[in-house]
C-alpha cells in the first residue's frame, strides 16, 4: 500500500513546485522608494514652514522689546510732568429768546398811517373815515348848518356831522363844544380869506389818543367828512400812502380811559409846577442872602 501511494504523492508534490513561480521584488522596492520620498518632501516642507514661524516669531520678540522701551520712556516723561487737575464747571448758555411778533402798524416806534385811516371821534362814540394829508398843517372837520353862539361868556359852536356808512339813510349827529380860537383860511380858488372856528376834540387813531383841533367847515362835497394834518401826527406817526386802513378801527377809546389819562396829565403838570416853583424860590433865597454874605465878609475884613 505504501509502495502504490509514494510515487502519487512525489508526482503531486513535484506538480505542485512545478506550478509556483519565483517572486519580483521591484515593485514593493518602487513603492518603498516613494514613500520615502513623499516623506522627505513634507519634511522639508515642515522645516522650511518651521524657519519662517521662527523669523516671525523672533520680528514680534524685537518689536515687543521696541514697545517695552517706548512704554518705559514714557513713563518716565509722565513721572516728570506737571500734573493736571482737571475740574468740571457748569456753564449757562443763555437761550435765545423767542422772537417778537412783527406789528405792521408799527415801525420804529411810531405808528404807522396809510392815506385813509378810520378815525374815533370820543364825542359821538363813533368811526369816521379820515384821509391823512401831509400838506395840510392843521385838521379839518366837516360841520354842516354851523352855529356859532355865547355860553358863559365864551364863544361855542352848534353844528351836524353826517355819517356817511348808508348814503340813502344817513346818520347825524350834533356836536356842541367850545371855540378854542378863531383862524383866517386862505382859500385856493380864490384870493380872499375865509375866518374859521377852531375846537378841540379827543380823537383815536389806533394806539393814537390825542386831544386835536379842527377848523370847522362844511365837508359835504368832500370825499371824507375828517382831514387830519400834520399837527395831529407830528412825531408820532409815519405815513405811508400806498396804504389803507393801516390801524383798522379802534374803539378802545373811552370816557374812563380818557378821564383816567386826563388826570394823569393833570398830576404830572402840577408836579412839574410845583418842582418849578421850589426851583424859583430857592434861587430867590440865594439871592436875598447874597448881600447879607457879602456885607458880613467885609466887615470882617475892615476889623482885621
Amino acid at each position: 500500500m505504501l509502495r502504490r501511494t509514494l510515487p502519487i504523492m512525489t508526482f503531486a508534490l513535484l506538480s505542485g513546485c512545478a506550478m509556483l513561480q519565483p517572486h519580483d521584488p521591484a515593485p514593493t522596492l518602487n513603492a518603498v522608494s516613494s514613500l520615502q520620498n513623499n516623506v522627505s518632501n513634507k519634511l522639508s516642507t515642515m522645516a522650511g514652514q518651521i524657519q519662517q514661524q521662527n523669523s516671525l516669531i523672533t520680528e514680534l520678540q524685537q518689536t515687543i522689546s521696541s514697545m517695552t522701551s517706548e512704554i518705559k520712556q514714557h513713563n518716565k516723561l509722565a513721572a516728570k510732568a506737571p500734573k493736571v487737575i482737571i475740574q468740571e464747571k457748569t456753564i449757562k448758555v443763555p437761550v435765545p429768546a423767542a422772537a417778537a411778533p412783527v406789528d405792521p402798524t408799527i415801525a420804529h416806534g411810531k405808528s404807522i398811517l396809510g392815506e385813509q385811516e378810520w378815525v374815533w371821534l370820543n364825542a359821538i362814540q363813533s368811526h369816521f373815515k379820515a384821509r391823512i394829508d401831509t400838506g395840510a398843517t392843521t385838521s379839518s372837520l366837516d360841520a354842516q348848518n354851523l352855529q356859532i353862539f355865547e355860553r358863559n361868556g365864551k364863544d361855542w359852536a352848534r353844528f351836524n356831522l353826517v355819517h356817511d356808512i348808508d348814503p340813502n339813510n344817513p346818520l347825524i349827529d350834533t356836536i356842541e363844544t367850545p371855540v378854542t380860537r378863531w383862524v383866517k383860511i386862505r382859500q385856493a380858488s380864490t384870493d380872499g380869506t375865509e375866518r374859521r372856528a377852531v375846537v378841540e376834540l379827543m380823537v383815536g387813531l389806533g394806539k393814537i389818543h390825542e386831544n386835536t383841533e379842527f377848523t370847522l367847515a362844511d365837508r359835504s362835497q368832500m370825499t371824507y367828512p375828517v382831514l387830519l394834518g400834520r399837527n395831529f401826527f407830528r412825531d408820532i406817526a409815519l405815513v405811508d400812502v400806498a396804504q389803507k386802513y393801516v390801524q383798522g378801527k379802534n374803539s378802545n377809546l373811552n370816557p374812563n380811559t380818557i378821564q383816567t389819562t386826563v388826570s394823569e396829565l393833570e398830576q404830572s403838570a402840577t408836579t412839574e409846577k410845583q418842582t418849578l416853583q421850589n426851583s424859583l424860590n430857592n434861587v430867590t433865597t440865594n439871592e436875598a442872602t447874597s448881600p447879607t454874605n457879602m456885607a458880613t465878609n467885609n466887615v470882617k475884613s475892615t476889623s482885621s
